[in-house]
């Protein structure tokens, strides 16, 4: 009896190792407030490429492809990499050049602003300027504008400036993604903000994804007779 008993136990064991397995996750993540058991972690994917063929992969995700509600679309997988936009921001010109001015004749430039983005939270585009229209190697400068004198404008709130006699520096906006209750037509202004002093003024803006909005920057100054003679 002993000796059944000492080559029955080891087999006893042999079969327990067998049929009850400890439990296994393929992720765990915890704290003393939670458990969360993962069975699958995404162990691959990506894309892959040569000179002959294009490859996305995703290897391990329970639930990969494209589904829809009323109001939204998930994505899921490395495959849909493929046809979101990455965030590109162009200025048309960075040298405007106003020309010779004359005095109570408003001189105007432009330039376009360009912006894509596949965020779904947006994006903004904001100005400011580090100092006034400035004369080369001096202090004389020409002034921000106030607009017209019934219609004062600020760095947030465009307004009318069509007085050739109300002199200064602004900007006009026209577009997409341009507040257009602020810039209500072409006639409407705003001054610069200006570093150390004000907060940047937002120009363009949009909540979620933006292809390709292209919106117009018009810059006008206007000066007086008295105006020093330079190069600004």
């Amino acid at each position: 009896m002993k000796l059944q008993y000492l080559i029955l136990f080891p087999i006893l064991v042999f079969i327990f190792t067998i049929f009850a397995p400890n439990t296994s996750d393929a992720d765990f993540l915890f704290s003393p407030s939670f458990n969360i058991n993962f069975s699958t972690v995404n162990i691959g994917g990506g894309q892959l490429s040569s000179p002959s063929f294009g490859l996305g992969v995703t290897i391990g995700q329970t639930a990969q492809g494209q589904f829809g509600e009323t109001g939204f679309i998930v994505k899921a997988g490395f495959q849909y990499i493929h046809p979101l936009d990455s965030f590109t921001f162009t200025i048309s010109n960075l040298d405007i050049n106003f020309g010779s001015l004359v005095p109570g004749t408003p001189s105007t430039g432009t330039t376009i602003l360009s912006v894509t983005t596949g965020s779904a939270f947006g994006y903004a585009v904001k100005t400011i300027a580090d100092h006034p229209l400035r004369i080369i190697n001096g202090v004389t400068t020409i002034p921000n504008t106030t607009c017209d004198l019934a219609t004062p404008c600020t760095i947030t709130d465009a307004a009318a400036w069509a007085d050739n006699a109300r002199y200064g520096f602004g900007y006009n906006m026209a577009g997409d993604d341009v507040d257009t209750t602020d810039f209500v037509n072409s006639t409407y202004f705003r001054p610069f903000p200006m570093q150390g002093v004000d907060t940047p003024a937002i120009v363009m803006s949009r909540p979620g994804v933006a292809t390709d909005s292209s919106a117009t920057s018009t810059y006008k100054v206007n000066v007086s007779g008295a105006q020093a003679a330079g190069t600004y």
